[in-house]
């Protein structure tokens, strides 16, 4: 049987979902089924359109509203609309807990999860939970803004993105 591994693209920096997306396309050509759960308003319709070409071997799952105009990464959300969001990321994480309970793919990527710990969506400890009870065949990948420093000991592969030279630091 496969030894599933753990791994978390992060920074500031963009490329985070298209190295998962390209990890997750790889998977499909050694046979492995992928589920991607994407948190924190990551609406790219374009790449979503292909991946939707690729089920049931890739499967795309957003939980939250299109919201026109709003911003969900400001500070500045008004209670109403912190409370609609965290409802939603919550469902989309509870579904997460679904896909690792039944066990239904190799490969889970959850995009923009850490920014939800970020965020306060989240609790580190949710996450925690959530690697320890994966199947071992299950592969993880979580992208974010951030590095949650409990998660660190339990994974594999860690990768910064960043913007510019001056934001990388050893």
């Amino acid at each position: 049987m496969r030894e599933g591994h753990i791994a978390i693209y992060y920074g500031k920096g963009k490329g985070k979902t298209s190295i998962a997306v390209g990890r997750g396309m790889r998977a499909i050509g050694e046979d492995l089924r992928v589920v991607m759960i994407q948190f924190m308003d990551y609406h790219n319709s374009k790449e979503t359109a292909l991946l939707k070409k690729m089920e049931p071997d890739f499967r795309v799952f957003r939980f939250e509203k299109d919201r026109v105009g709003v911003d969900v990464h400001d500070g500045e959300l008004d209670e109403h609309l912190k409370k609609e969001i965290g409802g939603e990321i919550r469902n989309a994480f509870n579904f997460a807990k679904k896909i690792v309970d039944t066990g239904e793919c190799e490969m889970l990527l959850l995009d923009g999860v850490l920014e939800c710990v970020e965020k306060g969506y989240l609790q580190e400890a949710d996450l925690e939970e959530l690697i320890d009870r994966r199947p071992s065949y299950m592969d993880f990948i979580m992208t974010g803004t951030i590095l949650p420093e409990g998660l660190v000991s339990k994974t594999q592969n860690i990768y910064q993105l960043v913007l510019e030279k001056e934001d990388f630091k050893l």
